[in-house]
């Protein structure tokens, strides 16, 4: 019997002494940063709405070489882009780490009124470069891509509508 209670006790003193061990191993926490550079660099928002451009496509391997060409080729020139408006985003994160929020809010009005032409300059870059990606579908892939591209057209004017009712419900109620 005493046999028994030194085994069952020596086997708990086993199993406790694992469980401490594995609760002490810690397991090791990568920042976003850092999990984003082992993914292939940084995602943005945009790379959500490019992979809703071939949704439901089943696309061959010359396709695939086809589109990543494609990308490369604006690739750059969307980078000259954001490099140009890095200084003002930077401005605006260091106003609101700041707390100050009224320097934050007309640093973005100002950035709104400045770069208009900016912004019709990419939005013809994100034009050029979807056009490029679908003649560099099959007549199948084609017809796909163009369904997906009106999906995302009502989707950004529904969410514009949306938007617009809510802003100006705000507006109306900050009227005397």
């Amino acid at each position: 019997m005493n046999h028994i209670r030194t085994a069952l006790a020596a086997a708990m003193l086993a199993f406790g002494a694992a469980a401490v061990a594995s609760a002490q191993q810690t397991t090791p926490t990568t920042p976003r940063a850092e999990h984003q550079h082992q993914r292939g660099g940084h995602r943005g928002p945009g790379m959500h709405a490019r992979k809703a451009l071939f949704e439901g496509m089943t696309l061959s391997t010359a396709e695939k070489a086809n589109l990543k060409a494609v990308r490369t080729k604006y690739a750059s020139q969307m980078k000259a882009l954001r490099q140009q408006e890095k200084p003002q985003f930077d401005a605006i994160r260091a106003a609101r780490q700041r707390g100050d929020t009224a320097a934050a809010k007309q640093l973005r009005a100002q950035m709104r009124t400045q770069s208009t032409a900016q912004r019709a300059q990419t939005k013809k870059l994100f034009q050029q470069e979807q056009n490029d990606l679908r003649a560099a579908l099959t007549p199948a892939n084609q017809t796909k891509f163009d369904a997906n591209v009106a999906k995302m057209k009502q989707r950004v004017a529904e969410r514009a509508q949306k938007f617009g009712a809510r802003r100006g419900a705000k507006a109306g109620a900050n009227r005397p």
